[in-house]
C-alpha cells in the first residue's frame, strides 16, 4: 500500500500495472478527476503500450537492486543483443519453454522486462526475478560462446517452419540444439537434466541440491536425453556458469561443483564467472581437474581463454 499526497498526482498521468495467474502484464492509465476520484482506462498489455513508458523509471531505494539495475543494464542487455546478433547470423531461433515468460520478454525487449519485474509489488520480488533471469542470460550467452569456439556452421535437429531453433527449456527430455563443427556434430544441453528421478545430490551433501549441470557438450546427435544417456557415451565438457560475485557462490564448490564432477565425470570441466575468482580457488579446483575462466563478460581478454579451453576439450576428445 502506498499513501500519495493527491497535490503530489492531481493532473498527472498514473500507470497501473496488473498480472493475469498465467503472468501476462496489463497497463492502466488514469487521472485524479476534479471531485478527486482516481479513474483508470484499460489499455490492453503492456507489450502493445510499452512505448507510452519509456524514459518513466521507478524510484529504488534498495541499494542490491540499485547495483543489479546498473548491472543488467551495463553487462546483461549487451549479452542480449550479442545473442540475438548471433541468431540472426547463423539463422536460428530461440524457443522459451515452460515458465520462461519473463525471460522470453527480457529478449525481445529488455524494457519491457524492465517495467514488468519492476511493478512486482517489493524489493524482494524484484530481486529474485532479476537474479533468475540473469543467470538465464548468462548461460545462454556463454553457450553462445562454446558455439563459437567450436567454429558451428549451422544448427539442426529441431525445425520450426524450415528454421532451426534452441529450445530453452528447464531440465527438458529433448537437447537444447545440435550443431555442425569441424569436430563432428556436437549436441549440447541448458540445464541439463539426465532423467526425471535423477534431480538430487542430497546423498554428497546434507542440504538438497539439483543435479542440473549448466551447459553439457557431447560430441555425437542426440536429440533425446534418455538416447545420449543410453549411449554410455561419456559428457566431453559440462560448464558452470557463475554470474554472481565469488563470496556468493564459494560454498557450491563442495555442495555442488566437486560433486558434479564425480556423479557426471566429463572428460573436461570448465567453470565461467562474471566476476573474479581467487586464485586459491582456482588452483583447488584445478587439482579437481576443474578449470576457472573468471572475468568473463562482453568484451573481455577472457574470452580468448575460454575459447581455447573448449577447443583443446574437443581437440582431446
Amino acid at each position: 500500500m502506498y499513501e500519495v499526497p493527491t497535490d503530489r498526482v492531481s493532473g498527472k498521468t498514473i500507470y497501473c500495472f496488473k498480472f493475469s495467474g498465467s503472468g501476462n502484464a496489463y497497463l492502466y492509465k488514469g487521472r485524479i478527476k476534479v471531485n478527486g476520484v482516481l479513474t483508470f482506462d484499460y489499455l490492453e498489455s503492456l507489450s502493445n503500450h510499452v512505448h507510452e513508458l519509456r524514459g518513466l523509471r521507478f524510484r529504488v531505494t534498495n541499494h542490491k537492486l540499485k547495483l543489479l539495475l546498473t548491472q543488467f543494464e551495463q553487462v546483461f542487455v549487451p549479452m542480449i543483443y550479442e545473442i540475438e546478433e548471433y541468431q540472426r547470423l547463423k539463422g536460428f531461433e530461440i524457443s522459451f519453454m515452460g515458465r520462461s515468460r519473463r525471460l522470453k520478454e527480457a529478449f525481445s525487449d529488455p524494457e519491457l522486462y524492465y517495467y514488468t519485474f519492476m511493478s512486482l509489488p517489493s524489493d524482494k520480488s524484484r530481486l529474485m526475478s532479476l537474479r533468475v533471469i540473469r543467470r538465464w542470460i548468462y548461460q545462454i550467452w556463454t553457450l553462445k560462446l562454446a558455439c563459437e569456439a567450436l567454429k558451428a556452421s549451422k544448427f539442426k535437429g529441431h525445425e520450426y517452419e524450415g528454421r532451426p531453433y534452441w529450445w530453452i527449456e528447464q531440465g527438458s527430455d529433448m537437447c537444447t540444439s545440435i550443431m555442425e563443427t569441424p569436430f563432428e556434430d556436437v549436441t549440447f544441453w541448458l540445464e541439463f537434466q539426465p532423467g526425471s528421478g535423477a534431480h538430487m545430490i542430497g546423498m554428497f551433501v546434507e542440504r538438497r541440491v539439483p543435479i542440473r549441470p549448466d551447459i553439457v557438450l557431447v560430441k555425437g546427435y542426440f536429440e533425446w536425453t534418455r538416447d545420449f544417456v543410453e549411449s554410455g557415451k561419456a559428457i566431453d565438457v559440462i560448464i558452470e556458469c557463475k554470474e554472481d560475485p565469488f563470496d556468493k557462490w564459494k560454498g557450491e564448490i563442495e555442495s555442488q561443483i566437486i560433486p558434479y564432477q564425480k556423479i557426471f565425470k566429463p572428460r573436461n570441466f570448465i567453470v565461467a564467472s562474471l566476476e573474479r575468482v581467487p586464485e586459491t580457488a582456482k588452483e583447488r579446483l584445478k587439482k579437481q581437474g576443474i578449470d576457472v575462466v573468471d572475468d568473463l563478460k562482453p568484451n573481455s581478454e577472457s574470452i580468448k581463454e575460454f575459447t581455447s579451453s573448449i577447443v583443446k576439450a574437443f581437440e582431446r576428445a
